[in-house]
Order: C-alpha cells, then sequence, then structure tokens
C-alpha cells in the first residue's frame, strides 16, 4: 500500500480525520503567512516563513468538549518533511498548553501550564525526508519512515500530571531567518491512555481528481476539459448573423458538437473557423443542411483544429429570424 493511501487509511478514533487547506483556519492560528500546496505536488500543507518573525502554528487538539490529563498522554507525533535542516531553530516544536484552573495560572491567563517538546540539535533528518517526530513513547501507528523522538521538555508553571490539557499544538520558530523554515506538514496526532486519539491528514495536492463541466458532471476521459455555449439571436432580413466564438482548448484533437433551431427552416447553417478571432472562414462543409425536417432544428458532429468556431447564416427570407446555437468542444 502507499504512503498517500495509509495517509488515508489510518483511522482518526473519536476525531476528525482530515482537514482540507482551505479549511486551514480551524486549526491554523496566529500564523503568517498561510500554508500553501507544496509545489513539487507533495500531499500535505507546506510552509516557509517569508521573513523574520513569521511562524507556524497549528492546533490540532482542543479540550473544550474532551478531557485528558497530561499524566494520560502516550504520545503526540507528526508526520512531515523538513525541507532545511541547518540550524536548530528550523526544526518544528510540539507545545501543550492546560486549562487554566484560577490559581496559579500563567500570566497571559487563558493557560496554566506550558510544556514544550523539542528535538536534539543536530538531530539526523534528511532533506525532504518523511518522519514521524513524537513525545513520549514511539505512537503505535504503521508508517514505514523513520520515527525521531523530541526528548527534550520545557515547563512553564506546574505542569502536574493532573492538569488538563487544553491545547496539543505544532509550531515553528519566529527565531529563524527569513525562508529557513521549510517544512511540509502531512498528518498530526495524538494517542492516549484514555481511549482518545486522533490522526488528523492534512489535505493539500490532491492527485488523480477529475474537472467537472458546467453541469457539475465529472469529466473521465481526455482532454478532461469542456467548453460548452448557448446563445439565441435574432437575424434582421437580408444579413449575415452569427453566433459568438467558442474557444478550441485542444485544437489537434477538437470535437465539436452543436445543435439549436432557426424557426421553421435549418438551410444555410455556416460552419466558421478563426485562427485570430479576426479574419474568418468558411468550413469546407459551411453550408450544413442539418436534419430536422420543417421544425428548424439542426445538429452535427465534427472534428477540427481550428483555434475558434462559430456558427452562421444568412437570412434571405423576407423577416427578421431566431437563430439558437448551443455548441459544445471537447
Amino acid at each position: 500500500m502507499s504512503l498517500e493511501l495509509i495517509n488515508k487509511k489510518i483511522p482518526s478514533i473519536r476525531g476528525k480525520s482530515q482537514i482540507k487547506l482551505a479549511n486551514n483556519a480551524a486549526v491554523w492560528a496566529d500564523s503568517v503567512p498561510v500554508a500553501t500546496i507544496d509545489i513539487n505536488n507533495r500531499d500535505g500543507w507546506y510552509y516557509t516563513n517569508t521573513s523574520l518573525g513569521n511562524k507556524a502554528n497549528i492546533y490540532f487538539f482542543g479540550g473544550a468538549q474532551e478531557t485528558i490529563l497530561l499524566h494520560q498522554i502516550s504520545s503526540i507525533w507528526a508526520k512531515l518533511s523538513i525541507d532545511n535542516n541547518s540550524a536548530t531553530n528550523t526544526l518544528p516544536f510540539f507545545v501543550v498548553y492546560t486549562k487554566p484552573t484560577g490559581s496559579g495560572d500563567a500570566p497571559a491567563g487563558w493557560y496554566h501550564s506550558r510544556i514544550v517538546y523539542t528535538m536534539n540539535s543536530g538531530v539526523d533528518i534528511g532533506i525532504g525526508e518523511e518522519v514521524i517526530i513524537h513525545t513520549h513513547h514511539t505512537p503505535s501507528i504503521d508508517y514505514d519512515c523513520r520515527f525521531i523522538s523530541a526528548p527534550n521538555k520545557t515547563v512553564e508553571g506546574e505542569g502536574l500530571g493532573t492538569e488538563e490539557i487544553l491545547y496539543m499544538t505544532i509550531h515553528t520558530d519566529s527565531g529563524a531567518a527569513a525562508g529557513d523554515v521549510k517544512i511540509l506538514f502531512q498528518n498530526l496526532g495524538f494517542t492516549s491512555q484514555n481511549g482518545l486519539s486522533r490522526n488528523i491528514h492534512l489535505i493539500g495536492f490532491e492527485e488523480g481528481q477529475y474537472p467537472t463541466d458546467s453541469n457539475g458532471n465529472l469529466i473521465t476521459s481526455p482532454p478532461y476539459s469542456i467548453t460548452q455555449f448557448t446563445q439565441t439571436i435574432v437575424i434582421p432580413d437580408g444579413t449575415y448573423g452569427h453566433s459568438s466564438e467558442v474557444s478550441n482548448s485542444h485544437p489537434l484533437k477538437g470535437d465539436v458538437t452543436i445543435w439549436g433551431n432557426s424557426d421553421t427552416q435549418n438551410t444555410d447553417i455556416e460552419i466558421q473557423y478563426s485562427h485570430d478571432n479576426v479574419t474568418w472562414y468558411f468550413a469546407s462543409n459551411h453550408f450544413v443542411n442539418f436534419h430536422g425536417g420543417s421544425n428548424g432544428d439542426f445538429a452535427l458532429d465534427f472534428k477540427t483544429n481550428a483555434t475558434y468556431i462559430r456558427v452562421a447564416q444568412f437570412n434571405n427570407h423576407g423577416s427578421s429570424r431566431t437563430l439558437t446555437v448551443n455548441m459544445v468542444v471537447t
């Protein structure tokens, strides 16, 4: 099984299992700049600090409606890739905040204790290597990459095992030089002794998706694009009328379907081509006597390598007429 499939199949017990990049506000707090899709199409959220003072803060557990005590944590972990390991401050670190109690809380007031977990200075992580970094014990999850501990613990406040966890987070260092932090965050989670666990898959690049047409239908075969056009025009007597042009997005293999109605007559319908949307030419089959009989309906399927296509008609029937044109180019 590929690593991408493993990311998506490992369950998130009693919790949200995935978050798309577009919905990052749910976990992305006080962070500049925002995460992006990786330019190399690796799945996950890619973060780089464009200026000194930038940082990423991802809050992947909030204890407002769930209770976990500090001593119940077995492991807090993240699956990620580090694209620059030039200094300690380019490495991510975990922070756990506990709920305020009203007595002995931190000066900020919104938490009681703050516990920071960091990796060793000079830790051996390859550039771009996918790794699991973790606190406490090695998490019991099935990934075929290296597990690297964050064994260094710094406590602000009491940090008692009986304190309730407010947030579990992962951060980058705001003191890193501009452009030095380059991290792809892929999965974030924790395991605990009281049964609560998480494996949140951060979805960035989504390979294998197909676009949809204007009606929302999946396009599942090449060339994976479609142009659809509908127009009704009134042509005065004694004049040419024509539809707006349609751009052929795949001129080497463009399939064109047109259909419509011209009052009660379907004669003198013309296909016109252009390569510059300025000079127009009649197609070799430009006078098209479509089927439909006296009701004026017409239809035709054909291929063309023209860049622009339109439908025209000359009206010499003594009064204005209405031309309705539908065209699809794939």
